[in-house]
Order: structure tokens, then C-alpha cells, then sequence
């Protein structure tokens, strides 16, 4: 039951520096070199940006007032905000691994993911009258059935973050590199594209529909009150982006530095364990008037803490086509267990640089 809740709800090392650089917003990204699956990357550069929700300044107001529509947001797991600065650059996928390129992984290697071996993964059943019913697992659930039409050109869904490992270890030995999934901190610099804004398109909730696949006017119209608590109750069935699961790849317009879907679709999982108390603990023993200097070095997250004892807890970033454009921020961050599969989750992939 506390797996389904985590799901449902979503659905440490490092340095102080006593300096005022200034963040690397102005890096640029540029393509680089595609694999053997098709799968197209952008070179992305080292450098320092801001992490997390910045609360000062009045900015939840305003992000509360932005997003009327939405259920009221919180933000604890995202503050405080801080400087991260990243050491090396990294090649990451343009788009989610896609159904297609997960088949061709298991038809090498006859894989067989957790949830086709433990009972299904969390589907999506409109029929429940309750909202939170409506997510529930069942056997029939898997990324070769989702519940709803899928061609090779969606993200795969119904993957466990073990599953997700295994792709990247079968890729790494075909391609002869390293590929694996994206530190916390990695997808959140990706994402954020060299913007400080709430999304990387800016602060406008509206635009959303242009830049990613969230709860809207089409899902409500094909599931009544699904959308009950998201900005969509507002919008007609002809509104919004139009799809009411999961879109194709690349889709929508992509972020400042050509990647897609960082903002929706599916939720996609990082290499980090979570922990809730994560950047708080940056902060430990430093004086308030000093946290500005504080600059977090590649700040992958692998320890055990006591809230792994239950479960391999692990950091899901991004939102997905059953969250509104409030639940899509830059900054968002949730969690499931490494086993957990559902049909808001998949995954893209970092290849490291040479």
C-alpha cells in the first residue's frame, strides 16, 4: 500500500566554496553524434546553475497566483534552492528511450521486465469512480500493453528503474560507451536549458501546451474529473496539447538546448536515491548570511539513509501527461521504488562524453 501511494502521489557528497562566480547560463549545448538505435544526443557542457524552487522574493505567491487553476503546490523537496556546478560535460538523449528501441533491447536479450514478472505495473482505469482508484496495478499492465495505443515512436512506460538499468547495460556493451540514466542533478540542468524560470519556456502555465504533453482539455473530455484538480478543468476538449496518454517523441517544441519532453509526457528516472531532506542537509553548520557561497559539486546521491529501509527509493523527474503544467516545473522532483512500474513512467539516457 505504501508503494501505491508513493506512485499514486506523483504520482551526498560536497563542497562549500567561498565564491561568487557567476552561474554558466551562457554554455551553449550542440548536437552530437547519434547510435546504432537512431537515438539522437546533445552535448551538453559543464557548468554551475541555480537548483530547486527559489522561495524568496515572494515566488511562491507568485507561482500560486500563475496557477489559479492547479491544485496548490508544495514545494519542500525542491528547497532550498542552491548552486550546483557540474565538473564534466555529458551527451544526453534529445528524446525519452522510445518503445521501439526498449523491443529491440528485449528481443536481444529476451529480457523480461519486474512488472511481467510481479503481477503488472500501475495502469490507468477511468472506470473507478474515485479518482486515486483509478491508478491501480494489474497483470495485464506492461510496456508492451499500457492500456492504451502506443506505437514505436512513444516513450516506453511500465519500466522499473531496474529495467531501466539493464537497457542502459545492455546498450553500453553494443555500443562499446557508457551510457546510464541522468543524475538528479544532470536532468534538472538539462531541463532548466540555461533558464532560472519556472519552466524553460519561461513562467507562462499556458504556454505549456506547446512544449509538452500534461493533463488538458483532451484527457478531461475522454475521462471526466481526471482532471479535476489540474489546471485543465478549465479547458475544452479542443484545448490544450491534444493527446490524452502519451505523445511521440518529440512532439512538442523543444527546450533551448533541443531536447524534448523534459517537461511531461512521462516521469523519467534518475540514477539518484531519494532523500526528502536532500537539500537541506547542503546547508548543515552554514550560517545563514554565508549561503550564497555555497556551490554543490556533482552531486550524485547513492547513500542508504533510514528512509531506504523499506524500499530502493528512487528520484523521478519532469511530470507527465496526467500532471498539470504546475506539476511540470523545472524543479519538480518525486520518487518510486526501484521495482515500481506505471504508465506514467520511462526513461531517457546520458551517454558519458569521451
Amino acid at each position: 500500500m505504501k508503494l501505491q501511494l508513493s506512485l499514486r502521489s506523483v504520482a551526498c557528497g560536497f563542497l562549500l566554496v567561498l565564491s561568487l562566480a557567476g552561474a554558466s547560463a551562457e554554455n551553449k549545448a550542440e548536437p552530437a553524434a547519434s547510435n546504432s538505435l537512431g537515438m539522437k544526443f546533445v552535448r551538453v557542457p559543464a557548468g554551475e546553475f541555480v537548483r530547486g524552487f527559489e522561495t524568496s522574493n515572494r515566488s511562491e505567491r507568485r507561482f500560486h497566483l500563475a496557477h489559479q487553476y492547479s491544485n496548490r503546490q508544495t514545494f519542500k523537496d525542491e528547497s532550498p534552492a542552491h548552486r550546483v556546478s557540474l565538473s564534466k560535460p555529458f551527451d544526453i538523449a534529445a528524446t525519452e528511450v522510445t518503445v521501439g528501441q526498449f523491443r529491440e533491447f528485449v528481443a536481444a536479450t529476451s529480457y523480461q521486465t519486474d512488472a511481467e514478472q510481479n503481477g503488472g505495473a500501475l495502469g490507468c482505469f477511468p472506470e473507478e469512480r474515485d479518482y486515486v482508484d483509478r491508478f491501480h496495478k494489474a497483470p495485464e499492465i506492461t510496456w508492451k500493453s499500457p492500456g492504451f495505443e502506443q506505437t514505436d515512436s512513444h516513450p516506453v512506460v511500465a519500466v522499473s528503474w531496474n529495467d531501466a538499468q539493464k537497457f542502459c547495460e545492455w546498450l553500453s556493451k553494443k555500443e562499446n560507451a557508457k551510457y546510464r540514466l541522468p543524475s538528479e542533478d544532470e536532468g534538472e540542468y538539462a531541463c532548466r536549458a540555461g533558464q532560472a524560470t519556472w519552466y524553460s519556456w519561461g513562467e507562462n502555465p499556458d504556454a505549456a501546451y506547446a512544449h509538452a504533453n500534461v493533463a488538458d482539455g483532451a484527457l478531461e473530455a475522454a475521462q471526466p474529473n481526471t482532471t479535476r484538480f489540474q489546471r485543465a478543468v478549465r479547458l475544452g476538449a479542443d484545448e490544450g496539447d491534444g493527446v490524452v496518454f502519451t505523445a511521440k517523441v518529440g512532439s512538442y517544441k523543444p527546450n533551448p538546448w533541443g531536447l524534448f519532453d523534459t517537461h511531461g509526457n512521462v516521469w523519467e528516472w534518475c540514477q539518484d536515491r531519494w532523500s526528502a531532506d536532500r537539500y537541506e542537509r547542503f546547508f548543515d553548520g552554514v550560517a545563514r548570511q554565508e549561503r550564497d557561497s555555497v556551490v554543490v559539486r556533482d552531486p550524485l546521491f547513492e547513500e542508504k539513509t533510514d528512509q531506504h529501509q523499506y524500499g530502493d527509493w528512487r528520484v523521478m523527474r519532469g511530470g507527465a501527461w496526467t500532471c498539470a503544467p504546475a506539476a511540470v516545473r523545472s524543479s519538480i522532483r518525486t520518487f518510486a521504488e526501484a521495482t515500481d512500474a506505471s504508465v506514467y513512467t520511462g526513461f531517457r539516457v546520458v551517454r558519458d562524453s569521451p
